[in-house]
């Protein structure tokens, strides 16, 4: 691995001046490591193919089985084929994707903000990313089929074929949960002892300098994690300009027959378009002054006014706070509403059940949405448990 230089993006703090990176560096097969500021590692860097390391609990990785060899086609099914599996709309989400040994996709998603703003940085401190790759689709690449790295309170856990990366607490939770048959060790790097301890399997534990160090030796040029940097967020190699410069040559030939064939119509439509983009561009450059880097304006406008409009909607309005109990009273069976009142951010709810361990299972429902609920007036009449609930959203 000549001339490669890892830089680990931190998932737990802003990125700003001062904020410290863990990189790695492989000269002449000789690897260094350190912890600086992006400022300190441009001379570093500038000799180097750098490649940011992205924390897997900021990317959703999965696989397709998708066969459609036309690029746009294929994107457009794979935003289709996942958009029941994300939490996120698809239109503020990056989707980047390469075809392995299996002939099948490995497909990684990631916010597109999140990834424009790890750019954005870099571009400030004059760095150019190569590449940026997940840590656990990095840790895909070990050799082992069984492989704990521990870094801190996380843990980057391989499974065979794939890999996780989980809260130490939560170790024994994940190997519970995993379908495939556990060896009996699992080796474990750590830079200090863990406690760790399981009912399914053993830990062989080995101590190292660093978690880092030890997740970027696994990465291999012959065949590399998915790069991230994809469609908009390409890097322009001397390679790919050719291609580009190639396809502009193609594509201006191709226009101009279109042109000359459409007339003043096509030009007049191509103008259009163009006003068109460029006043959705002034108008989010207007809207959020502060904002860097803009790549879809509507999709970034979208997203940002969601992002107002969830802060301006505190949860004990009446409309978020209606709508969450009614969400929970729909799985409830056999609890009829008798009646509801709103008044100084409260919903009372006079209620009735056939028991009282129903109540204190919906009011216990209702806290595990943050909110603060009060259980009063109980009475019974005719075998059924009659009783008020007071419920006020926490801002």
């Amino acid at each position: 691995m000549d001339a490669l230089f890892f830089i680990a993006i931190p998932s737990d703090e802003p990125l700003e001046a001062t904020t410290r990176f863990h990189w790695v560096q492989y000269t002449d097969n000789k690897s260094h490591y350190g912890y600086d500021t992006l400022s300190d590692l441009q001379t570093k860097t500038s000799e180097n193919n750098c490649i940011a390391v992205v924390s897997g609990t900021n990317v959703f990785e999965t696989h397709s089985e998708l066969t459609i060899k036309n690029r746009k086609q294929l994107e457009q099914a794979l935003r289709y084929d996942l958009e029941e599996q994300l939490a996120t709309e698809v239109d503020s989400l990056h989707f980047a994707y390469q075809r392995n040994t299996d002939n099948t996709l490995d497909v990684g998603v990631i916010d597109t903000l999140y990834l424009a703003s790890i750019l954005d940085f870099f571009l400030d401190h004059a760095i150019t990313l190569q590449s940026l790759v997940s840590e656990t689709a990095l840790l895909n690449q070990a050799p082992e089929a069984w492989l704990i790295i521990a870094n801190e309170q996380q843990l980057l856990l391989k499974a065979q074929q794939h890999s996780y990366a989980i809260d130490i607490d939560n170790l024994e939770l994940s190997l519970s949960s995993l379908k495939q048959e556990l060896p009996e060790n699992i080796p474990v790097y750590s830079v200090q002892a863990l406690a760790l301890e399981s009912t399914h399997t053993q830990f062989k534990q080995q101590t190292i300098k660093q978690a880092f160090v030890q997740l970027c030796q696994y990465y291999t040029t012959d065949n590399p994690p998915l790069n991230l940097l994809q469609g908009q967020f390409q890097v322009k190699t001397p390679k790919s300009w050719r291609l580009l410069i190639g396809g502009a040559l193609f594509s201006f030939s191709l226009l101009m027959a279109i042109t000359l064939y459409q007339g003043y119509q096509g030009y007049a439509l191509e103008q259009q378009d163009a006003d068109l983009k460029n006043t959705m561009t002034s108008l989010y450059k207007q809207s959020f002054p502060k904002a860097r880097r803009i790549v879809n304006p509507v999709s970034q406008m979208r997203s940002q006014l969601k992002q107002r409009q969830s802060a301006q909607n505190q949860q004990g309005d009446f409309t978020p706070l209606l709508a969450t109990v009614a969400r929970l009273l729909r799985t409830q069976n056999d609890i009829t509403l008798l009646s509801i009142e709103y008044q100084k951010t409260a919903l009372t709810i006079q209620l009735s059940t056939h028991s009282l361990s129903q109540l204190e299972s919906l009011k216990n429902k209702l806290s595990q949405q943050g909110l603060e609920v009060k259980l009063s007036d109980i009475n019974k009449d005719n075998n059924r448990v009659l009783a008020q609930l007071t419920i006020k959203g926490v801002a």
